[in-house]
């Protein structure tokens, strides 16, 4: 090397990036994870791996009210196999400000267009329901009425893909056929963003085993519902999903969350492995998610951990109230 080249080399601006990316894994990942070449599914191409999303709630003074985390991701299953994301996840605030709906849905597996009713379950049913209390309080809302308004939905959207796809009786078929090809559990919550004694109010109904946690202090996971199989001698996959609509209507469930505390609406790709809240994986998110993530993108490499043997898709949403000050 010449003077000139060592005298460049002095003049280089040294480097100004710094950070990088390093999966998470809790316990035992499994050999899956550095194994498994993602790769896509040719009759899904727009539909994304991964989605996330990182925002600040604010009140009319600019003043921000709570956080919002959420994250959608592929599991390792679909990765290997080249077939879509099933999960969907939705959020929006009503016009007047004073109402947060979320909805999760997590499409049956079997069916290969549940993706579509997942979306449609998590986006339109979302919608209906911020709708709705334009006009009503959320002790007022009509859940059946919505609920068979969302499988009502999925029963076109069915019927007219199937339709598109050439299956000649899709328009007469029985609606329990037709849940082979599309169907979807979901999740919606109604959170109050006016809080009351510190506390925000939460309304949540579900279709499934999609499940609401609220992480309490001292890191302990509160189930909204009963835990999944819980005193079930013999673990079950089956599930309630629409478009069939449940024989029995579903019950709001009521609670709270306040400062320090977050909710968390979850797919059972994380519910599956969170278990009871007090294993391994209950004391990785606990920590993580003690406080929002920095970003969306740092939440979402939080839902995307790797542990041996749950391969599912994972989607999650949260929200941590800011305290008042």
């Amino acid at each position: 090397m010449g003077a000139a080249d060592v005298s460049d080399a002095a003049d280089a601006p040294a480097a100004v990036w710094q950070g990088g990316v390093e999966p998470f894994q809790v316990g035992d990942p499994g050999r899956a994870p550095s194994r498994v070449v993602p790769i896509p599914d040719p009759d899904g191409w727009d539909r994304r791996d991964t989605v996330l999303d990182g925002v600040a709630l604010l009140d009319a003074g600019r003043a921000r009210v709570g956080e919002v985390r959420a994250a959608s991701v592929r599991g390792l299953s679909h990765r290997h196999y080249g077939t879509v994301r099933q999960d969907e996840y939705s959020f929006r605030r009503t016009p007047d400000g004073r109402w947060l709906v979320i909805g999760v849905a997590d499409g049956v597996s079997a069916g290969k267009l549940s993706h579509k009713a997942a979306i449609l379950a998590a986006r339109k049913g979302a919608e209906l329901v911020a709708k709705a209390l334009a006009t009503s309080g959320p002790d007022d809302l009509r859940w059946p009425d919505l609920i068979r308004a969302v499988a009502g939905g999925i029963e076109r959207l069915g019927r007219k893909r199937l339709a598109e796809l050439g299956v000649a009786d899709a328009s007469t078929m029985a609606v329990r056929d037709l849940a082979a090809h599309l169907a979807t559990t979901v999740l919606y919550a109604v959170v109050d963003l006016v809080a009351v004694a510190g506390a925000h109010d939460v309304r949540l109904v579900k279709v499934g085993d999609t499940s609401a946690w609220v992480l309490r202090a001292g890191g302990r996971w509160e189930p909204q519902d009963a835990v999944k199989n819980e005193g079930a001698e013999l673990h079950s996959s089956a599930v309630q999903a629409l478009p069939l609509v449940p024989a029995v209507d579903p019950a709001p469930v009521r609670t709270t969350v306040a400062a320090g505390e977050v909710l968390v609406l979850m797919t059972d790709g994380i519910g599956d492995p969170l278990g009871h809240g007090g294993g391994a994986v209950g004391r990785f998110l606990a920590d993580v998610w003690s406080t929002p993530p920095a970003s969306g993108l740092e939440f979402a490499a939080h839902v995307g951990f790797a542990r041996k043997s749950f391969d599912d898709d994972r989607t999650a949403v949260a929200f941590w109230p800011i305290p008042r000050p």
